[in-house]
């Protein structure tokens, strides 16, 4: 193996390899980062994992088409609508949707998607051997189903705990060109990603924090000038234009 792979990179490829059989039973299958089919994105970000388990078909990520739609569990009427027309819009302009399956904002967008035929990746706290949260379960066999793939950094048997939350939220920003934020308060697990997403030098923009009710996490990203900030369908689609081209330079957006 590889000498730049540290113990503990070992250490998990090796567990990998020891668990395909007992993968295979959930039609579960793996990558490594010495696998063409491991996401190009998450090659880049500071503490990549080296192995990945997914379900569906893992080499739509390396399409450059990942658009992360995020929000909060805690959510407004106005949040779920939004939610449901950005992944539908998301959807019909071929990207892949990604978020982590979250009941709210999430859902609602992993739903709009699939009702335009669009592909999702939905990533896991947890082994996918257990969907998360388990209300979802139907949702999850379909994003399968529809040509998308479910994904995890944990092997068959690893137990769901907050800290796993956290490190999921890295990966979703991670795969995707671009992370949008439709409704959250500044103190949700959204905002975790929206981070990472900054660290990581990805494309940032949330809603306007006035059109949405639980969305203190949106003002501070704006008063804070830390992301484009969209008030209409068409800044949606300028948004979704200009992650499109495969090469860019980070910029600083300017606020209304």
């Amino acid at each position: 193996m590889n000498n730049r792979y540290s113990e503990n990179d070992k250490s998990k490829m090796e567990q990998a390899r020891q668990l395909k059989a007992i993968s295979a039973q959930y039609g579960i299958s793996y990558c490594t980062l010495e696998d063409e089919r491991y996401p190009s994105e998450l090659r880049k970000i500071v503490n990549r994992p080296p192995v990945l388990y997914y379900r569906g078909d893992i080499e739509i990520m390396n399409q450059n088409k990942n658009l992360a739609v995020i929000g909060s569990r805690n959510f407004s009427a106005a949040g779920a609508k939004l939610s449901y027309h950005t992944g539908k819009i998301i959807g019909k302009s071929g990207f892949n949707l990604v978020n982590g399956l979250a009941i709210g904002c999430d859902t609602e967008a992993l739903k709009g998607a699939l009702s335009a035929n669009g592909r999702c990746i939905a990533i896991m706290p947890c082994g996918l051997e257990q969907i998360q949260p388990k209300s979802n379960q139907k949702l999850a066999e379909a994003i399968v189903e529809k040509g998308g793939c479910l994904l995890s950094e944990y092997p068959v048997g690893t137990r769901l705990e907050k800290y796993r939350y956290v490190e999921r939220d890295r990966l979703q920003s991670g795969v995707s060109q671009g992370v949008l934020v439709v409704e959250a308060e500044e103190k949700s697990g959204t905002m975790h990603t929206a981070r990472f997403a900054l660290s990581q030098c990805k494309r940032l923009a949330c809603y306007w924090y006035k059109m949405l009710e639980f969305s203190s996490g949106n003002q501070y990203l704006e008063e804070g000038k830390k992301a484009q900030i969209l008030k209409s369908e068409q800044d949606l689609m300028n948004f979704i234009k200009s992650i499109s081209s495969e090469e860019y330079e980070q910029i600083s957006f300017e606020f209304i």
